[in-house]
């Protein structure tokens, strides 16, 4: 049977060469080398700067949560008091739309801002 690599029984046989490099040289390869896994672990698609824009979108995104939850219960407690208490619809009409019951009169209180004399 032939070899891929020869006739008969020889095989490749691969000669490793020893490569010498410097101490300097060496030393700026690995000090190269930490800085490059430093800036990706810091600067990288899920690097620190990274996780930290999110938690700082993720704090916004909760308190804006909180503050919708706050008017969902203020409003449900308005749908509660609309379907419960008639003085209520009756103030919401007043205040809101202007309705007035037949025979009433409504003054309307108007002030104006104080003029700055400057």
């Amino acid at each position: 049977m032939k070899s891929l690599w020869g006739q008969g029984e020889k095989y490749l046989r691969i000669r490793r060469r020893s490569i010498d490099v410097s101490p300097g040289v060496a030393r700026m390869l690995v000090i190269g080398l930490i800085v490059l896994v430093t800036a990706i672990f810091i600067a990288g698609d899920v690097g620190l700067w990274t996780l930290w824009r999110a938690q700082k979108t993720l704090d916004v995104i909760e308190s804006h949560n909180r503050e919708l939850e706050n008017d969902i219960s203020y409003l449900r407690r308005n749908i509660g008091e609309l379907n419960d208490d008639p003085f209520a619809i009756e103030k919401v009409a007043r205040e809101k739309y202007g309705y007035m019951r037949p025979g009433e009169r409504v003054y309307r209180i108007i002030t104006l801002s104080p003029v700055n004399k400057n």
